[in-house]
């Protein structure tokens, strides 16, 4: 008696739907991690350049004061320049006056307006530096209350608070200067610098 034998079925060489599905799946989670580790890390990145500006400023106001024996709010005397330098921020600076608890102040503002982090960075008279990373919502309040003299570490709630309650008015202080404000064309998109004169 003759057996018949059946051939055996192999397999394809190729992978099953549901195993292509499943690294496919696998890719997506992959590169939705990497694109917001990537976000975050360009956010870190450009926070880095306010956060030089302001170290710099000040290393700058340093250096004038021991040759001048005075602060400047002009970034050309203090040498300087913003003007193809600086990518994501502005800087501004202002002195206090003889009568305030500060020397001067440098706030570095970003330069879109959907970043949210800026700088502000306080030398006050007995030679203590303040400096607070703050939302920009925020940077009016926390200059106005380091401009006081509050050196003490706040919120943003508090700074606002204090800010509100204690009457302080933005016109008794001295203006900003140096780089204005800056902001981008809706045309073109090109940054726009408004100078204070």
């Amino acid at each position: 008696m003759t057996m018949y034998r059946h051939p055996r079925l192999q397999s394809p060489g190729g992978f099953t739907l549901i195993e292509l599905m499943i690294v496919v799946a696998i890719l997506g989670i992959l590169v939705s991690v990497a694109t917001v580790s990537y976000n975050h890390f360009v956010i870190k990145a450009q926070a880095v350049e306010g956060e030089m500006v302001v170290y710099e400023v000040d290393r700058l106001e340093v250096l004038y004061h021991a040759s001048h024996d005075v602060y400047t709010a002009s970034f050309a005397d203090l040498g300087f320049a913003m003007a193809g330098t600086l990518k994501f921020y502005t800087a501004e600076v202002r002195i206090g006056f003889s009568t305030d608890k500060i020397s001067y102040q440098v706030r570095v503002m970003p330069v879109a307006a959907s970043k949210t982090d800026a700088w502000l960075l306080t030398s006050y008279r007995d030679g203590s530096v303040q400096v607070d990373r703050i939302p920009v919502s925020d940077l009016v309040a926390f200059a106005s209350v380091r401009y006081t003299g509050n050196a003490a570490a706040m919120t943003s709630i508090e700074a606002t608070n204090i800010y509100v309650d204690g009457g302080t008015s933005v016109n008794i202080e001295p203006e900003w200067s140096g780089g204005g404000s800056s902001s981008r064309c809706q045309e073109c998109g090109r940054v726009v610098i408004h100078q204070r004169f």
